[in-house]
């Protein structure tokens, strides 16, 4: 390392102006306002992880996630808590992370820090996963650096407490922070150089612990803590991948081939090579991590992983103190990386390299007006959430729950933050989660424990194509034994825990076992159809599929599944979370068959099932798999459901509905002196086709009050589809707009042909008109006949 790039020469005026420019604009670009609140699926588990840490939840036994106590930063999404508390480590974590990128550019030439400025201004900040990655990856280069220092500098303390902040945050920043310092840790050993090798693991763990013990999280809980992290996150790569895209994933491929020649050249190159070691073993962790984050989860988290490789490429020679051998090569050859890097970013998301100058004007115009108006911004991010709450509101629910405690079984956490209920999740909160045998036993656990929730809230649906069992099956099972249903409100149900204790009985009672081939379908047999089961399926990895998930990830493996009748439905089934099992018989596929289960009149009866594999993918696992059966005992549960409200609420159609969802409650009132069921836009009703219906029929239209005098609705569209649980069509679509058109107005009748779409159910929707603009879309049914 040479003299001027351990003591650069001290900056004139101009240049001095010139950095505090840049560290301005660079807060600038880092610092971001939270999200506003939504009612999905990520949302949810950000403004959960806000009311896991203002109830003081313990993180590794209350709450499982690859989050820590301090998850909510980084997830960041208003929920009406926390507000300033948000932008005031926004703006701390903006200006060390600016500071940061300042202190690393002032070892390159006038060049390349061009370059460095200009990867950050237009790529580097704006995905926060990644970001914190690459600062914790500066930071563990840094010290690396002062390894040489003879002295201990107060800024190394400070930089090991910042290390350990953005370690409660996120698993996998403790996982990269600990690879930094640990290797720092091992190289001083190596020198013999104990007193810097303990003050940086004291520095490190003691600030972690200060950070965890700060949360409110009791110490004895680390062990757990980072136990059931470690299964969230080796479960994630076998369960949560999805088909990678080939054009953004050959040149990552390209990425990854030139980084580990570069890093293998480094270490052969050094001179010091202990030290080149430390580096190459952070670097290559710091690429690993973002390679599976990016390429497990292949949508827009590709995007990480190009980001922290072009990291790498616009910090040479700095990052790694590159000697003078093969510096042209090494340059060149990341410098061709980094061009596959950004066409690979155009693959993953094209607007951000068309629109990059655009997006980036955008950001710093929105940037500086929200500075310079928070008051009014936070009045804003009230208004949102009001609206919020006023559609998602339960009522009914509230009325019975009070502050007894409740959970919520899917993914719709925002039920419980946004009512404010007394929110006590099962550890594993969200369901597609538990997706280990290790995961689904804390959940079944808590369930049969004394801990287990008075209420639950049920929304039985999963993701990328799983069937609907699989999520958190045990809890399922469990909540038709030890729960009854209430009532049903904006699309959830509430079930009540019974005051008698678990019974005994309850638990599936073993069957038998038997082995699979692959590809070849296993019937149950004729007794075991007619009966309620639990399935365990053991496909275990081949030493080339092990090889293959540690680099990449598993190949798809899916379960075919033949009910009585015949007809085949194909899902996805991660092998964790057949190991972990599930109910198999009846199928459980949504809502409705869910609570068909719980009133033992099963609809779907399983006859057999196979394990499918693309030919090319078959090496990966063993040719067979155990399969184990259990008997589950039946249940009437849910048998409230089916009681005569529903019947008597929807009088005026000739047959109920079995489910119902609407932002409002639906009411009756008349439109050309007929009776119609008003149910206020967006909405849907679902409909059971019984066996041997043909047709369907009925009359809709709008309110007259939606568009007589100043109210002003811009119309809503009706949809009728048509789904058997796999496939679904739109088999009637119509869009009425009476406030500018006279011919939309009063009642429209609708005719529908069912030879086609044979049982199955039937879902009518309506959606609200342009602009999603639901005001006044008061749409209305009536006369609905299934026949």
């Amino acid at each position: 390392m040479s003299d001027q790039a351990q003591h650069p020469p001290k900056p004139t005026a101009w240049q001095a102006v010139g950095r505090a420019l840049i560290f301005l604009l660079l807060v600038t670009c880092i610092f971001t306002f939270p999200n506003k609140p939504t009612f999905d699926l990520d949302a949810s588990w950000r403004m959960a992880l806000s009311s896991f840490f203002l109830d003081g939840l313990q993180f590794g036994r209350d709450v499982v996630f690859t989050y820590g106590p301090l998850g909510f930063l980084m997830g960041k999404t208003y929920s009406g808590l926390m507000f300033w508390n948000l932008l005031l480590w926004q703006l701390l974590a903006a200006v060390g992370f600016a500071l940061l990128i300042i202190k690393w550019s002032a070892r390159l030439t006038v060049g390349p820090r061009l370059i460095f400025f200009g990867y950050f201004v237009v790529f580097g900040l704006y995905y926060e996963d990644a970001l914190h990655m690459q600062m914790i990856t500066l930071m563990g280069c840094e010290l690396l650096r002062r390894l040489d220092d003879r002295e201990w500098r107060w800024s190394t303390t400070l930089l090991l407490l910042f290390l350990a902040t953005l370690s409660v945050i996120k698993f996998t920043n403790l996982l990269l922070g600990t690879i930094m310092v640990g290797s720092v840790a091992a190289l001083a050993l190596w020198r013999g150089r104990r007193g810097p090798a303990v003050r940086l693991v004291a520095w490190f763990v003691g600030g972690y612990l200060l950070g965890w013990v700060a949360c409110g999280q009791n110490p004895l809980n680390l062990p757990a803590y980072l136990l059931n992290s470690w299964h969230v996150s080796q479960g994630y790569q076998e369960a949560m991948g999805i088909l990678t895209p080939d054009a953004p994933f050959w040149k990552a491929l390209v990425v990854v081939a030139v980084l580990a020649s570069y890093l293998l050249l480094n270490f052969l190159t050094q001179p010091d090579r202990p030290r080149s070691l430390a580096g190459v073993i952070m670097v290559a962790a710091f690429i690993h991590l973002n390679w599976k984050h990016g390429f497990v989860r292949a949508d827009g988290h590709m995007l990480g992983f190009f980001y922290c490789a072009l990291l790498v490429i616009v910090t040479f020679p700095a990052l790694l103190d590159d000697a003078a051998p093969f510096r042209h090569l090494k340059r060149w050859g990341l410098a061709a990386a980094g061009v596959f890097c950004v066409f690979g970013i155009y693959d993953t998301i094209p607007s951000l390299l068309a629109d990059a100058h655009t997006i980036f004007q955008h950001r710093l115009r929105t940037q500086i007006h929200h500075f310079t108006h928070l008051a009014d911004l936070h009045a804003e991010y009230e208004v949102h959430l009001t609206r919020e709450l006023s559609l998602r509101d339960m009522p009914l629910t509230r009325a019975v729950v009070g502050r007894r405690s409740i959970d919520v079984i899917g993914y719709e956490q925002a039920a419980a933050v946004y009512n404010r209920f007394n929110y006590r999740p099962r550890p594993v909160f969200q369901s597609y989660s538990a997706y280990t045998p290790e995961l689904a036993k804390l959940n079944s656990d808590y369930y049969q424990s004394d801990r287990a929730p008075e209420f639950v809230l049920v929304k039985v649906g999963s993701i990328d194509e799983r069937l609907a069992a699989m999520d958190d099956s045990a809890v399922l099972y469990l909540i038709t034994q030890r729960y009854t249903f209430v009532l049903a409100e904006s699309g959830f149900q509430l079930w009540e825990k019974n005051t008698t204790p678990p019974d005994p009985a309850a638990q599936p009672q073993w069957l038998r076992a038997a082995e699979i081939t692959v590809g070849q379908p296993w019937e149950l047999g004729e007794k075991d159809e007619r009966q309620p089961l639990w399935i365990k399926i053991d496909l275990q990895p081949s030493w080339l599929g092990r090889l293959r998930t540690f680099l990449y990830k598993p190949p798809m493996l899916r379960l075919e599944i033949e009910d009585i009748t015949g007809r085949k439905s194909s899902y996805r089934m991660p092998a964790p979370i057949g190991r972990a099992g599930f109910i198999i018989n009846p199928l459980i596929e949504d809502f409705s068959s869910f609570t068909y289960y719980a009133i033992n009149k099963p609809e779907r009866l399983t006859r057999s099932i196979n394990l499918v594999l693309n030919p090319a993918d078959r090496k990966y696992f063993a040719a067979t798999a155990r399969v184990e059966l259990s008997k589950l005992k039946t249940s009437i549960a849910a048998q409230g459901f089916f009681n005569p409200v529903n019947r008597q609420k929807f009088y005026m159609f000739s047959v109920a509905p079995i489910s119902f969802d609407a932002t409002n409650t639906p009411n009756p009132e008349k439109i050309d002196g007929r009776e119609v069921m008003v149910i206020h836009a967006p909405s849907e009703m679902v409909f059971t086709v019984p066996e041997g219906a043909t047709k369907a029929s009925g009359w809709l239209g709008f309110l007259p009050a939606a568009y007589e005098g100043t109210n002003n609705t811009n119309g809503a569209e009706f949809v009728i589809a048509w789904s058997d649980g796999k496939d679904s069509v739109d088999i009637y679509r119509r869009f009425l707009d009476p406030k500018k058109n006279e011919g939309d107005r009063g009642l429209k009748e609708f005719r529908l042909d069912l030879s086609r779409y044979p049982m199955g159910r039937l879902y009518f929707r309506t959606l609200p008109g342009p602009f999603n603009d639901t005001g006044w879309d008061w749409t209305a049914w009536t006369g609905i006949l299934i026949q």
